[in-house]
């Protein structure tokens, strides 16, 4: 059985090691080109429930109705995650996406497509998503092995980010010039290249068995070691803090283009593509960075810099100034939490870390959306600006107090 002081030299791994595996090597390709489809969606998605509704609650509202399936099942996600080989879930999962993706794309060529369309969508994506999200975090134990863990997570990151490069900067093109149909089309194929990727992969099936347990009781340790673990609670809790809060702040970027830069189309997708170009060079420095400074000192420094950052971002009313603003967003907040997610990954054990990372999971997929609708409402009666600038100032602030408190979890290397 594992123990807590797992082993520690993947903490000195390159960032790209974990390329010499041939099985990562395929997962990467494959999950660049799907993961660059769902960019191009999640932009023109954005932007087509503007289009619909004209309301900063209707992007809050189809940002819950992603969230609800995750909030509930994500916890026992991991349990299945724990007990099931990993591949095998996400060759239904991402096959289940495809054909959600492929409906959207139908409805909106039809020119039949509403609102209540696109929640319905989200939701039953969501479904997925909570297994999904907990299986593609954990299966980069499966492709590279404890000793390069912290470059699989890395490259996961960079791979992860790229896409957000290349899916809105298409999304840019295609909305412009063909329409947000295409968009959804176009991530459904994007699925063909990771299913095909997973298919060819030989990843041996690893025993994770918890003994003879239910799921509620599998479910009820899982809980139960996170919460008592000295880094890993204050870690998850800080990952609830900045999902609910600040990087919520995203979900109103569509509004923000609109209302304050007047560039619906073509501003959104410049200031999306430049929060993956930040957030792949956040990718690329994450482990001189760590091993510089400490990670935990890393994640400290980061919650203070991506408040300031947006602070000065809603302020702002020139569309040069907010992207270079929104590379410093991506770039300060995909450094906080890839390094979050890398230690949290370290501290865990084998048998736990399905279930950790459902949970792990939940502060994004399952809480987030609930802080994305009650964003959308704040904006509604104060204005985008403000409600974006109230949230980033409530996310630094209790980031801040959780580190504080934690100085554990701060002195991580």
């Amino acid at each position: 059985m594992a123990t807590l002081a797992t082993p520690r030299s993947g903490l000195q791994a390159g960032t790209l090691s974990a390329l010499r595996y041939p099985n990562f090597r395929l997962y990467f390709i494959g999950q660049l080109i799907s993961l660059s489809g769902s960019w191009m969606q999640i932009v023109a998605q954005g932007w087509l429930v503007f289009n619909l509704t004209k309301s900063e609650l209707w992007l809050g509202i189809v940002a819950c109705a992603a969230g609800v399936p995750a909030l509930l099942l994500s916890p026992f996600a991991g349990v299945v995650v724990d007990r099931f080989p990993r591949r095998k879930i996400l060759l239904i999962s991402q096959t289940v996406q495809m054909f959600l993706a492929l409906i959207l794309a139908a409805l909106t060529f039809a020119e039949v497509v509403q609102v209540w369309h696109i929640v319905g969508l989200a939701f039953m994506l969501g479904i997925t998503n909570a297994i999904d999200a907990p299986s593609r975090q954990t299966i980069i134990v499966d492709l590279v092995g404890r000793d390069d863990l912290t470059s699989g997570i890395a490259l996961n990151s960079i791979m992860f980010n790229a896409s957000r490069v290349f899916g809105p900067a298409a999304a840019g093109i295609a909305l412009a010039q063909v329409g947000p149909a295409w968009c959804f089309f176009l991530n459904g194929l994007s699925f063909l290249a990771v299913i095909f990727m997973l298919l060819i992969m030989h990843v041996e099936s690893q025993s994770r068995s918890t003994g003879d347990l239910n799921p509620i009781q599998r479910l009820k340790e899982g809980v139960s070691f996170s919460r008592k673990h000295p880094t890993i609670a204050p870690l998850l809790l800080l990952a609830m803090v900045a999902s609910v809060f600040t990087a919520n702040i995203s979900q109103l970027m569509p509004a923000f283009a609109d209302e304050v830069l007047h560039s619906p189309k073509e501003a959104y997708a410049t200031l999306s593509t430049a929060v993956g170009i930040g957030a792949v060079i956040a990718g690329i420095l994450m482990a001189y960075l760590g091993r510089a400074f400490g990670r935990g000192r890393v994640v400290f420094g980061m919650a203070v810099f991506v408040t300031f950052v947006m602070v000065l971002f809603t302020r702002n009313t020139a569309i040069p100034t907010a992207t270079f603003l929104m590379a410093l967003f991506g770039f300060g907040i995909i450094l906080e939490f890839v390094t979050v997610n890398t230690l949290i990954q370290s501290e865990v054990p084998d048998e736990f870390r399905g279930r950790v990372m459902s949970l792990y999971t939940l502060t994004w997929f399952g809480l987030a959306p609930f802080g994305a609708l009650a964003l959308g409402l704040t904006a509604e009666q104060i204005g985008t600006p403000d409600a974006m600038l109230l949230y980033a100032l409530i996310g630094g602030v209790l980031s801040v107090i959780i580190l504080l408190r934690s100085g554990r979890a701060r002195r991580l290397q």
